[in-house]
């Protein structure tokens, strides 16, 4: 008997379902990683029109979005930078304390060729 389309499309959804659900951590994660891989990949490959075309799409997002959205997105924005400042933390730190060395020094060479 032959499935009609919307049945093999049901059970590929089902199957993809059972999958994903079965997956150890490990597997997730590694899923994970391709898929922000080829989204990059993606993303670099882009013609001028599709980027054109994307662009117009996130802006009617945007502009159609409720108050609520948008300050729900605020919100894990902030959240997204607060987790990623914890993270990262060490090297921010170590990154503004190499800044503050330069800036220093910059001003000590100044100084001295002003003399």
């Amino acid at each position: 008997m032959k499935l009609s389309l919307e049945e093999r499309i049901e059970r590929k959804r089902e199957y993809q379902k059972r999958y994903h659900q079965n997956m150890t951590e490990e597997e997730k994660e590694k899923v994970r990683e391709e898929s922000r891989r080829y989204q990059e990949i993606y993303r670099k490959n882009r013609t001028e029109e599709q980027k054109k075309k994307l662009k117009e799409y996130h802006k009617r997002y945007r502009q159609n979005m409720t108050e609520e959205k948008k300050d729900k997105r605020i919100e894990k924005s902030k959240e997204y930078q607060r987790q990623y400042y914890l993270k990262n933390i060490d090297d921010i730190k170590k990154r503004k304390k190499e800044r503050s060395r330069e800036h220093f020094l910059k001003k000590k060479i100044q100084k001295v060729m002003n003399e």
